[in-house]
């Protein structure tokens, strides 16, 4: 019988990061042999303890386990589409090596895959360090096609672990441009999404840990980027946005769409958290966020101003305090789905 799924897996210099993923994964055993797991490690300084860990657990488990180790350092976007062309399975689940997945991952998602109907599927996940239930919704839901909806809901591709995709619609999708851009997902969610819309399953799959090793800027293929490389720093935020606003912009361009100009609206809604954070940083630190901030040639909205304002004149904890449930309901009516 055809493989239906494969949990595809990036792999970086996390070890122990990598083999709590895999241990994670718990396939129902009616869907056992229809289900593999590939893993591919972008020749990462621990590539040699990496592998050997990951075939130590492929002999023992019931898994299908495949392992690959890339001759030269691709960096994230191309290493993800390297996974595209090695899983055999009608779908794709992607997951980063330091996440994990949850208990009740796989059951309802078989349930919709055996459907065949949605060409990308996704959950909402929970943020271990936070304790915040993210990428949610109000209910299992199919969302409309369109390029105004992806961009609606285009915040829900920045995390990758758990993106589903059927794997013929984006086989073909080259990832050579998007060499240290870090967000070849968002290209194809919104490709994807956009065509045919996407399926929401009202249930947590994946478990956000995000301890692992920073490899951003410190890659063969990274170009060294010391912004990538300090992710304590919130100008580390900007640095990435602008590989995210890369990615957009390309889609536009390939589609004659105005995703980037949608995604403004979003985007200016999530804009405070980075410039509160700035700001109780100091004055000054503040002021340089706020001037790389618009360097990123996105077209804010007059509640960004009045952030920034707020922000300069009251400071951080009372302006926290003002804020907080103007942006819960700023949230809620945006995404009255």
């Amino acid at each position: 019988m055809d493989l239906l799924l494969s949990v595809c897996i990036t792999s970086y210099n996390r070890v122990n990061e990598l083999k709590r993923c895999i241990e994670s994964i718990n396939i129902p055993n009616e869907y056992l042999h229809r289900t593999e797991v590939v893993i591919s490690e972008d020749k990462s300084p621990q590539r040699e303890e990496i592998k050997q860990m990951a075939l130590g657990i492929a002999e023992k488990s019931d898994l299908k386990i495949r392992f690959n180790s890339n001759e030269s350092n691709l960096g994230y976007d191309r290493n993800l589409k390297k996974l595209i062309d090695l899983a055999n399975g009608k779908y794709i689940f992607f997951m980063s090596d330091d996440d994990k997945l949850s208990k009740k991952a796989f059951p309802t998602l078989f349930y919709e895959l055996e459907k065949d109907q949605y060409n990308l599927l996704y959950a909402p996940f929970l943020n271990i360090g936070t304790g915040r239930v993210e990428r949610k919704h109000k209910e299992t839901m199919t969302m409309k096609s369109g390029a105004e909806n992806a961009a609606k809901y285009l915040y829900d591709a920045i995390l990758f672990s758990g993106l589903v995709f059927r794997k013929d619609i984006i086989k073909d999708i080259n990832a050579e441009r998007f060499l240290n851009l870090n967000y070849f997902q968002v290209y194809l969610f919104l490709s994807v999404f956009a065509k045919y819309g996407a399926r929401y399953i009202d249930e947590i799959e994946v478990l956000c840990v995000g301890d692992g090793e920073n490899a951003y800027g410190f890659s063969e293929s990274s170009g060294q980027n010391n912004v990538l490389k300090n992710r304590d720093s919130v100008l580390s935020n900007i640095e990435f946005n602008k590989g995210l606003f890369k990615a957009i912009k390309l889609f536009d361009a390939d589609n004659n769409t105005r995703v980037f100009e949608l995604f403004g609206r979003e985007y200016s809604l999530h804009t405070y958290s980075g410039l509160s954070t700035a700001r109780g940083a100091g004055l000054k630190f503040y002021k340089l966020y706020w001037s790389k901030l618009n360097e990123l040639e996105i077209k804010f909205t007059f509640l960004v101003r009045c952030y920034y304002f707020m922000l300069l004149i009251l400071g951080k904890r009372q302006c926290d305090f003002i804020m907080k449930l103007p942006q819960k309901i700023l949230f809620k009516v945006r995404h009255n789905d």
